[in-house]
């Protein structure tokens, strides 16, 4: 609960942000910033995957109850992100000269400040890296009310950042220096806070070599595992930019902004079952450890297609409500992209429990030449004179390409049982998915364009997807668990 009335208000600060950001800036320089920003606005992602590699440490050595081994752990964590802080500033600085002179199309006179940009964008990044480890403790003891209070603040700072912003000549350079100061100020307070609560995590920087060996290796993997969606993703921005300019990454931009919100819903899901997940591995409960993963996919995928559907669905309209005048190709860039992530959450569960046995080297070698394979694809196809949305269709293929990868590895890993997975876990939500969705075109196409219209759609996708995942989805137990909630409900208002 707590954890959605982070996202409800974090949600509701961004759609209201991104419409000031985009106005403030204009269409052109908003899409130098997600062009440029690309990177750093992904790193969420990468943080995330890198959070969990810690946490899969910090929660397995939980389920073993080993408090000395715990400490080790977390002072592991801290150098490790520090050096791979530091190898990404070095990466990257290194590949500057190459992205402005042979990769980026940008205009001459904004050449300058997208670099000070740049900068500014990269010192926000080592700040972030640093800051898994605490964000990993914080997940591992399941404190969801510090975690949101910070995201919450951290929300609020943007917006007032986006309300200043028509303020000053430079806006471009304001908004990348905001971005640095957040960065830290967020860093500053997850290490007090951390500190300060769980006293028993001492901070020694005292080098445990095999025990860092072991979680360089894993949390090395991993980065390069969110690397390559990275590479994907901002790859293909580069791409789109390389055909067409500055002005289709404002559509692109925006586009992810409204993924992002969206992913929140259903990663809340993945934030609340994983620890357990990874304990489970601990204390090598296996039988829990692949129900909490099918319940993982299915809370997930149906959670993101629940909210995903109207707008899939709606999104001419609510773009044009939004923003007045979204640049072109946002509709169908913005449609594509939420179908995307919609596919990526169909293998959430998979993924997590490969990562709780700590083998995923070839896996995310594997996945990620998949993923990144998007990338010359997508170049060969618009160089043929394809629309833009043929990138993000061809992203979709290949994610999907990816998704019976994992199943593969995590049988090989886990005897993970592939066939009652998807029977039980995708394959019904999916059909179920593609049921709403037509009916609720149906809706759509008899009634015009309006508020109302809007709110129809909503209530009937909430219940059909209500009642069919009741009858449909949940197992015996789940049930059970529904109806005792209701009937506790039902005598507390007594």
């Amino acid at each position: 609960m707590i954890l959605y009335a982070k996202i409800i208000i974090c949600m509701l600060i961004s759609l209201y942000t991104i419409p000031l950001i985009l106005h403030a800036l204009g269409e052109e320089d908003y899409g130098l910033f997600n062009l440029i920003a690309g990177v750093v606005t992904m790193l969420a992602f990468m943080n995330g995957a890198m959070t969990l590699s810690t946490q899969r440490y910090l929660s397995v050595t939980i389920g073993e109850n080993d408090k000395e081994k715990l400490i080790k752990v977390f002072n592991a964590s801290i150098i490790l992100h520090i050096i791979i802080g530091l190898i990404f500033i070095i990466i990257i600085e290194c590949c500057l000269p190459l992205l402005f002179n042979s990769w980026l199309n940008i205009p001459i006179d904004r050449i300058s400040t997208a670099k000070m940009l740049f900068h500014f964008l990269i010192i926000s990044m080592f700040f972030t890296i640093t800051t898994v480890p605490f964000d990993a403790v914080l997940n591992a003891y399941e404190n969801m009310t510090a975690f949101s209070l910070i995201s919450i603040l951290e929300a609020i700072l943007k917006l007032i950042i986006a309300v200043l912003l028509p303020f000053f000549a430079e806006k471009l350079a304001f908004y990348g220096g905001s971005f640095v100061l957040i960065a830290i100020l967020v860093f500053a307070i997850k290490v007090a806070y951390t500190l300060f609560r769980y006293k028993h995590l001492k901070i020694r920087f005292q080098f445990y070599k095999p025990l860092f060996k072991e979680m360089f290796s894993y949390a090395g993997w991993n980065t390069f595992a969110s690397l390559a969606v990275i590479g994907r993703n901002q790859g293909l921005a580069i791409v789109l930019n390389y055909f067409f300019g500055t002005i289709i990454n404002a559509a692109y931009g925006i586009a992810n902004q409204i993924n992002g919100i969206l992913s929140y819903f259903s990663a809340t899901i993945q934030k609340s079952i994983n620890p357990q997940l990874m304990e489970s591995r601990g204390n090598h409960n296996q039988n829990r450890l692949l129900t909490l993963s099918f319940s993982l996919t299915k809370y997930s995928y149906l959670i993101l297609g629940l909210i995903s559907i109207p707008l899939i669905i709606e999104m001419p309209f609510v773009l044009e409500k939004w923003l007045h005048n979204p640049p072109q190709n946002t509709v169908w860039f913005s449609r594509i992209i939420i179908i995307l992530s919609l596919i990526y959450q169909a293998s959430s569960g998979v993924m997590s429990a490969i990562q709780s046995t700590g083998q995923i080297k070839w896996y995310t070698i594997i996945i990620s030449a998949t993923i990144l394979f998007t990338l010359p694809l997508a170049y060969f196809a618009l160089k043929k004179g394809c629309i833009p949305e043929i990138a993000l269709i061809i992203a979709c293929a290949t994610e999907t390409i990816a998704l019976f990868i994992r199943l593969i590895f995590a049988k090989k890993l886990i005897t993970f049982p592939i066939r009652e997975y998807l029977n039980k876990a995708v394959i019904p939500t999916t059909i179920l998915f593609i049921f709403t969705g037509i009916m609720l075109s149906c809706v759509h196409y008899f009634i015009p364009p309006s508020y109302l219209r809007l709110l129809i759609i909503c209530s009937a996708d909430i219940i059909i997807i209500s009642l069919l995942s009741y009858i449909l989805l949940l197992d015996c137990s789940e049930k059970q668990a529904i109806k005792s909630l209701y009937s506790k409900i039902l005598k507390y208002k007594k």
